[in-house]
């Protein structure tokens, strides 16, 4: 039994913002409360029987300073285990405690052990963490237990042996502490919320046998100092040489962990096909083998202009891992001097620019080691702040010295230049995908209107107009229905050629979704100047395009918007564009229409469109249809994803496309969105009840930005699936990348979607990669699966490099421990692509178009897809092994 058993995870004299501060209720407070329930009972025990206690011999009488300095040298030197989140120092104070039940009265034991456990916890420097705290008060109680049981069974002791009831005293005594030591395992979990595991046990059992040993030691020394004094000269040397064996014991034991650590952290990085995951594994050991709240590595640049990435893992705190990341030089601040092999810094000690790198990271003490290569620093490596009272000692920073030159090794022959020369250029084409759109390469409605932005900047100094333009293929759909999506795409791609051709160097051109196109066009001196740029669009769309062995001429209606001294914003002017394009088409289209003040019939047009909207609620003319989602390795039918049809009565069926937006924007959304949610969560669960599964059938709803910014959306959410009586896990959100990182900076996105996955539903990101390069922020948002976008499942055969968007992504995904869903799945070798590249989740039109229910009840009694779409064999039916069978025989 030992008095410093930690037993919490909080830094010693923790910064304020440090991981250990929190609510009022905290692990530190948790663990004063705990000490002080102890505390008081402890201190009535022994006030009681501070005088009713005799000494148990008539022979001896162990003086308290004698108890004190037996005490304090078990307490200041005992024997480190490792038993979970810190050590348990396993120590021989079960031996001085014996001795004091036989030798000295009740007040000498309890004045003895506080005297000697004090000294030595100053003597150690942790005398104020809450863990000595907690410890004091434990040994106080259990040892006032002991006793009281030693009291009670140990009858009268004579002056020349023991008697029979003495041992069993002593027994009943080492049982109390062996309570002890329960009780610690019992606050561990407690106080941080964790359920012991193997090696824990295998260390409390280790506890249990030195509590015992020490027990019978202190048992046998009192027998010698009753029957032969001068034997205990040999007591003495037994005790040395029991202790001395116990530490090789343990030595072993941890040289045996060392190596373990090491080779597990060699194959983590050279078996580890992908960078990050292997990264994020090997810092999660390193983590756990040195105890510590973070850990840190970073990779430096290998040349001038490329930045530096970095990856954390944090102790609890999945969310808080952070997969390479890049910064900039100047964030750099964990370069030591080129001597330097490996330090340990703290706050007291450490220069004025250590003590700012503990700062940043919220910690007291680290062990920092440079990585090296043969030719060129690799970069830092980074463990922070051990989670007991204790800081790193030399042993730790012998191994953590090892651990950095077998990574900076492993790193190097792994090839470390190529890895991130490719995730350079990932994170380069992905954030210029941000930007431009995926099938053109023209500017995105983004970068657009950002670009129009800086141009109206350059004209209040220049004077010179800026003008838009907003064209529309007339009649593209008539292309897609007639020749396909491919040739719709490969017209796209034409038209978008054309117009970098058809414009000056500094003029932009973006495609803004679908058939519309944008084009900017700075320092003009008249309108007529940009009506010149529509009519020399119309010439070059002119001419025809070759789609699919036919020859397809393109018209255009084409909005054209000048600013003015009024207009001073993008959204303005691309706003007038768009009205004078749609009476472009109302005039007849392939045409343009320079916009005029009072041109308000696109207004017009909305607002008979939201009346529409808000009549077609009122009259349940939505419905929703599925698009299942199948698993690629047996085609089951795992799930589906919910979509809203309007079968309007003079228009027929209207595409989402030509509505949502409009119902966004008149907040008509709200009561749409409420519909389809509430729809798509009664169906399944009715599927669920007529099909029951395992693993229950889940279903997908899109949440539009409207619904997520109104206050009540957890509620309404919630109310929905109780009403319906959904289980939560069965449900996912699915949300737009950009609807998403939009808000994150104003945070109230993600508390909402935060409060929801605390209930057990699920938040998807759909068309991940597409708006934004955003592998930095998945850390920060609450999600649990990504939906690999269309155009990344279409270079899966589109391009040189096939699959490089597609593969980074499942990578990450993976590292963070997301589901996968590849969406736009067409063709039989995108589906065998992704499911050899780690994805099993899949939707598209080669599996099935979007779906009504009842088409869906016959997936699911059918048990899912046809296994020949997903290039698999399929079973011989029933009949056919039965002839087989007869045939046989």
């Amino acid at each position: 039994m030992s008095l410093v058993t930690q037993v919490a995870s909080v830094p010693s004299a923790p910064p304020e913002g440090s991981l250990s501060d929190g609510p009022l209720f905290g692990p530190t407070v948790r663990l004063r409360l705990f000490a002080t329930v102890l505390m008081v009972p402890a201190l009535a025990l022994w006030i009681k029987m501070l005088l009713t206690l005799p000494a148990a011999s008539r022979t001896y009488t162990l003086p308290v300073w004698g108890l004190a300095a037996l005490f304090f040298i078990t307490e200041r030197w005992p024997i480190a285990v490792a038993l979970r989140r810190g050590t348990r120092p396993v120590g021989m104070s079960a031996a001085p405690l014996v001795l004091g039940l036989f030798f000295a009265p009740g007040g000498a034991i309890i004045v003895g052990f506080l005297v000697g456990a004090v000294a030595a916890a100053i003597s150690r420097g942790d005398l104020r963490h809450p863990d000595t705290t907690f410890n004091i008060a434990q040994f106080s109680f259990f040892s006032a237990l002991a006793a009281l049981s030693f009291n009670a069974t140990a009858g009268v002791i004579g002056t020349d042996q023991l008697p029979t009831s003495a041992y069993s005293a002593v027994l009943c005594a080492g049982l109390v502490l062996v309570l002890s030591s329960l009780t610690s395992l019992f606050t561990i979990g407690l106080n941080d919320g964790t359920v012991p595991g193997d090696l824990a046990l295998e260390n409390i059992a280790l506890s249990f046998a030195a509590t015992a040993v020490a027990c019978m030691y202190g048992l046998i020394a009192a027998e010698m100092l009753l029957s032969d004094p001068k034997g205990m000269a040999i007591v003495a040397v037994f005790g040395v040489v029991l202790l001395g064996g116990y530490r090789l014991l343990l030595t072993e034991r941890r040289e045996r962990r060392v190596a373990e650590f090491l080779r597990g952290s060699d194959e983590a990085l050279s078996h580890s096909n992908e960078l990050e995951a292997a990264i994020v594994g090997l810092l999660g050991r390193a983590r756990e083998m040195f105890e510590a709240q973070i850990a840190q590595l970073t990779i430096y640049p290998s040349s001038p202009g490329e930045k530096a990435y970095r990856t954390t893992v944090r102790a609890g705190d999945p969310s808080g891992t952070e997969v390479m990341v890049p910064i900039d030089l100047n964030d750099l601040d964990d370069i030591l001097e080129a001597d330097s092999d490996g330090v340990i810094i703290d706050r007291i000690s450490a220069s004025p620019s250590s003590r700012d790198v503990l700062s940043r990271r919220h910690i007291d003490h680290a062990m920092v080691s440079l990585l090296r290569g043969r030719s060129r620093l690799i970069g830092s490596l980074m463990v922070g702040s051990h989670v007991t009272a204790r800081s790193f000692d030399q042993r730790d920073l012998h191994l953590f010295q090892s651990l950095a030159i077998q990574t900076s090794s492993t790193l190097e022959n792994g090839h470390l230049e190529q890895s991130i020369a490719r995730l350079s250029d990932l994170q380069e084409q992905l954030s210029h995908q941000a930007f431009h759109d995926s099938l053109t390469d023209l500017a995105n409605r983004s970068l657009f209107s950002d670009r129009i932005d800086h141009a109206l900047l350059r004209r209040s100094r220049t004077g010179k107009p800026v003008a838009v333009l907003f064209i529309d293929l007339d009649d593209f759909k008539a292309v897609n229905d007639t020749l396909g999506h491919s040739a719709g795409d490969q017209l796209l791609m034409g038209v978008a050629e054309r117009l970098r051709n058809s414009l000056r160097r500094p003029d932009t051109a973006a495609r803004l979704g679908g058939d519309e196109f944008a084009v900017l066009i700075e320092d003009i001196d008249t309108p007529n100047e940009a009506e010149l740029v529509a009519e020399r669009i119309f010439t070059a769309l002119v001419e025809p395009f070759a789609l699919a062995g036919q020859s397809v001429t393109v018209h255009a209606s084409i909005g054209v918007a000048v600013s003015d001294d009024a207009t001073d914003s993008a959204s303005r002017l691309m706003r007038h564009a768009d009205v004078a394009m749609y009476a472009a088409k109302s005039a007849g289209k392939s045409r343009h229409v320079l916009f005029i003040s009072g041109m308000e019939a696109e207004i017009v047009a909305r607002h008979r469109l939201r009346a529409d909207l808000e009549r077609a609620i009122s009259a349940d003319e939505f419905g929703v249809h599925y698009q299942p989602i199948f698993d690629m390795a047996d085609g089951r039918l795992v799930a589906t994803e919910a979509l809203v049809r309007w079968r309007h009565p003079t228009r027929g069926m209207v595409a989402p496309d030509d509505f949502i937006s409009t119902a966004e924007e008149t907040g008509v959304i709200l009561a749409l969105g409420t519909r389809v949610l509430r729809k798509a969560c009664i169906e399944t669960r009715q599927w669920q009840e007529s099909y029951p599964s395992s693993e229950p059938l889940w279903v997908s709803v899109n949440i539009s930005p409207r619904q997520l910014q109104q206050p009540g959306f957890v509620d309404e959410v919630l109310d929905v699936v109780a009403d319906t009586g959904l289980l939560p896990s069965s449900l996912v959100l699915e949300l737009t990348e950009s609807m998403v990182l939009d808000d994150a900076n104003s945070g109230a996105s993600i508390d909402k979607l935060e409060a929801l996955k605390r209930t057990g539903i699920r938040i998807a990101i759909d068309d991940f990669g597409t708006g934004y390069s955003s592998l930095s922020y998945l850390r920060r948002l609450p999600v649990d699966i990504l939906k690999i976008a269309k155009p990344f499942v279409d270079d899966l055969h589109n391009t040189e490099d096939e699959g490089d968007f597609a593969r980074a992504i499942i990578g990450i995904g993976n590292a963070l421990r997301l589901t996968m869903i590849a969406e736009g799945i067409e063709t039989t070798e995108q589906l065998i692509a992704l499911r050899h590249l780690g994805c099993h989740l899949g939707q598209g039109y080669h599996l099935s178009h979007p779906i009504k229910g009842e088409a869906v009840e016959r997936l699911l009694a059918a048990g899912g897809v046809d296994l020949a779409l997903l290039a698999l064999p399929t079973p011989p039916p029933v009949a056919s092994i039965i002839q087989l069978h007869k045939q046989a025989l």
